[in-house]
């Protein structure tokens, strides 16, 4: 089993009011159906699985501190909805804003599991909308709730990008590779 998903749904038991918001490449890649190679079978948004209350996807760096200070700030996260580079669970009917012609509705997650077409063209979809520089909200119907992707943040200015790789990284392999030749670094 998923250990994202397992450990999720463990502090969710222990602590109910406590956030969980999934982020890194396996929940970017599992924001809305996708093939699972393990299972062999297509599994739904991972938030499905796992009961976390949000993703950021992509290079995180902006929507959690975003979401860092609202949350700080004392605001709900049942009520962040707008924080670019998010996706999380609404009913069709809470979505803000409604479902406007600006969005794009994928095929649902059940008809991607009756056609291969369908989950293509949703996949064809992310990836456009995910290297657009003014993309579309995403809308994946899931049961009886809604998978709402929303568009990524522009991509980080020089500045940005060099704040971000001036912090404290010990830039140091991992220790499991103390000792061990790394290819990578005969790079550097």
């Amino acid at each position: 089993r998923d250990p994202t998903i397992v450990y999720t749904k463990i502090l969710k038991q222990l602590f109910p009011d406590v956030p969980v918001i999934l982020g890194g490449i396996e929940a970017s890649l599992r924001r809305v159906t996708h093939y699972d190679y393990w299972q062999d079978l297509l599994r739904p948004c991972i938030l499905c699985d796992s009961g976390a209350d949000m993703i950021t996807y992509g290079m995180g760096e902006k929507p959690i501190l975003e979401l860092a200070r609202r949350l700080s700030e004392g605001e709900p996260l049942s009520t962040i909805r707008d924080i670019p580079q998010t996706v999380y669970l609404a009913r069709k009917e809470d979505i803000p804003g409604g479902i406007t012609t600006d969005d794009i509705m994928l095929h649902s997650h059940e008809e991607c599991l009756r056609n291969k077409r369908a989950q293509a063209e949703n996949f064809r979809h992310v990836e456009e909308q995910s290297n657009m520089m003014h993309a579309k909200r995403l809308i994946q119907e899931v049961g009886n709730s809604c998978v709402v992707v929303n568009p990524p943040y522009p991509p980080m200015t020089t500045a940005e990008l060099d704040a971000s790789f001036d912090l404290l990284y010990t830039r140091m392999p991992h220790p499991k590779y103390k000792g061990k030749r790394i290819p990578a670094y005969d790079m550097i």
